[in-house]
Protein backbone atom coordinates (compact mmCIF):
# COMPACT_ATOMS: atom_id res chain seq x y z
CA UNK A 1 0.00 0.00 0.00
CA UNK A 2 2.79 2.46 0.09
CA UNK A 3 4.32 2.09 -2.86
CA UNK A 4 0.64 2.94 -4.48
CA UNK A 5 0.54 5.63 -2.26
CA UNK A 6 4.05 6.71 -3.56
CA UNK A 7 3.03 6.30 -6.84
CA UNK A 8 -0.08 8.36 -6.85
CA UNK A 9 1.49 11.27 -5.39
CA UNK A 10 4.24 11.10 -8.01
CA UNK A 11 1.44 11.38 -10.82
CA UNK A 12 -0.12 14.22 -9.01
CA UNK A 13 2.67 16.36 -7.97
CA UNK A 14 3.13 17.80 -11.56
CA UNK A 15 -0.18 19.20 -12.20
CA UNK A 16 -0.12 20.13 -8.28
CA UNK A 17 2.90 22.19 -7.98
CA UNK A 18 4.52 22.35 -11.70
CA UNK A 19 1.75 24.69 -13.01
CA UNK A 20 2.04 26.93 -10.34
CA UNK A 21 5.72 27.49 -10.16
CA UNK A 22 5.86 27.74 -13.32
CA UNK A 23 3.27 30.58 -13.61
CA UNK A 24 5.06 31.73 -10.23
CA UNK A 25 8.21 32.09 -12.31
CA UNK A 26 6.71 34.60 -15.24
CA UNK A 27 5.51 36.88 -12.58
CA UNK A 28 9.21 38.40 -12.08
CA UNK A 29 10.79 40.32 -13.93
CA UNK A 30 9.72 40.87 -16.58
CA UNK A 31 11.89 42.35 -18.98
CA UNK A 32 13.79 40.10 -19.68
CA UNK A 33 13.92 36.16 -18.91
CA UNK A 34 16.87 33.90 -19.04
CA UNK A 35 17.22 30.59 -21.19
CA UNK A 36 17.03 28.29 -17.99
CA UNK A 37 13.88 29.88 -16.71
CA UNK A 38 12.39 29.71 -19.77
CA UNK A 39 13.05 26.26 -20.65
CA UNK A 40 11.88 25.66 -16.83
CA UNK A 41 8.43 26.94 -17.20
CA UNK A 42 8.34 25.43 -20.84
CA UNK A 43 9.42 22.22 -19.15
CA UNK A 44 7.01 22.34 -15.74
CA UNK A 45 3.94 24.06 -18.02
CA UNK A 46 4.33 21.34 -20.55
CA UNK A 47 4.05 18.32 -18.03
CA UNK A 48 1.97 20.21 -15.64
CA UNK A 49 -0.78 20.44 -18.58
CA UNK A 50 -0.13 16.66 -19.31
CA UNK A 51 -0.13 15.13 -16.15
CA UNK A 52 -3.41 17.49 -15.68
CA UNK A 53 -5.18 16.41 -19.11
CA UNK A 54 -4.73 12.78 -18.00
CA UNK A 55 -6.55 13.45 -14.62
CA UNK A 56 -9.38 15.49 -16.11
CA UNK A 57 -10.20 12.12 -18.38
CA UNK A 58 -9.62 9.19 -15.87
CA UNK A 59 -12.24 11.15 -13.72
CA UNK A 60 -11.58 9.23 -10.76
CA UNK A 61 -12.66 11.95 -7.92
CA UNK A 62 -13.68 15.17 -7.74
CA UNK A 63 -10.42 16.23 -6.13
CA UNK A 64 -8.48 14.68 -8.99
CA UNK A 65 -10.83 16.90 -11.43
CA UNK A 66 -10.10 19.96 -9.26
CA UNK A 67 -6.19 19.44 -9.51
CA UNK A 68 -6.17 18.57 -13.02
CA UNK A 69 -8.52 21.43 -13.72
CA UNK A 70 -5.48 23.57 -11.86
CA UNK A 71 -2.82 21.97 -13.49
CA UNK A 72 -3.92 22.75 -17.26
CA UNK A 73 -5.07 26.24 -16.37
CA UNK A 74 -1.60 27.16 -14.46
CA UNK A 75 0.64 25.56 -17.02
CA UNK A 76 -0.98 26.99 -19.95
CA UNK A 77 -0.98 30.07 -18.90
CA UNK A 78 2.63 30.05 -17.55
CA UNK A 79 3.08 29.19 -21.48
CA UNK A 80 1.52 31.74 -22.74
CA UNK A 81 2.85 34.05 -20.65
CA UNK A 82 6.39 33.29 -21.60
CA UNK A 83 5.97 33.53 -25.15
CA UNK A 84 4.04 36.75 -25.04
CA UNK A 85 7.36 37.94 -23.29
CA UNK A 86 9.49 36.39 -25.78
CA UNK A 87 7.81 37.52 -28.86
CA UNK A 88 7.93 41.59 -27.37
CA UNK A 89 11.43 41.28 -26.48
Amino acid sequence: MESLALLVALIVTPAMFGGPVAFALTLFSKSKISKLRRNSIYILGSLSTLVGTYLLISLVSRGTTIIGVLGIATGVLAIRRTRKFTRNN
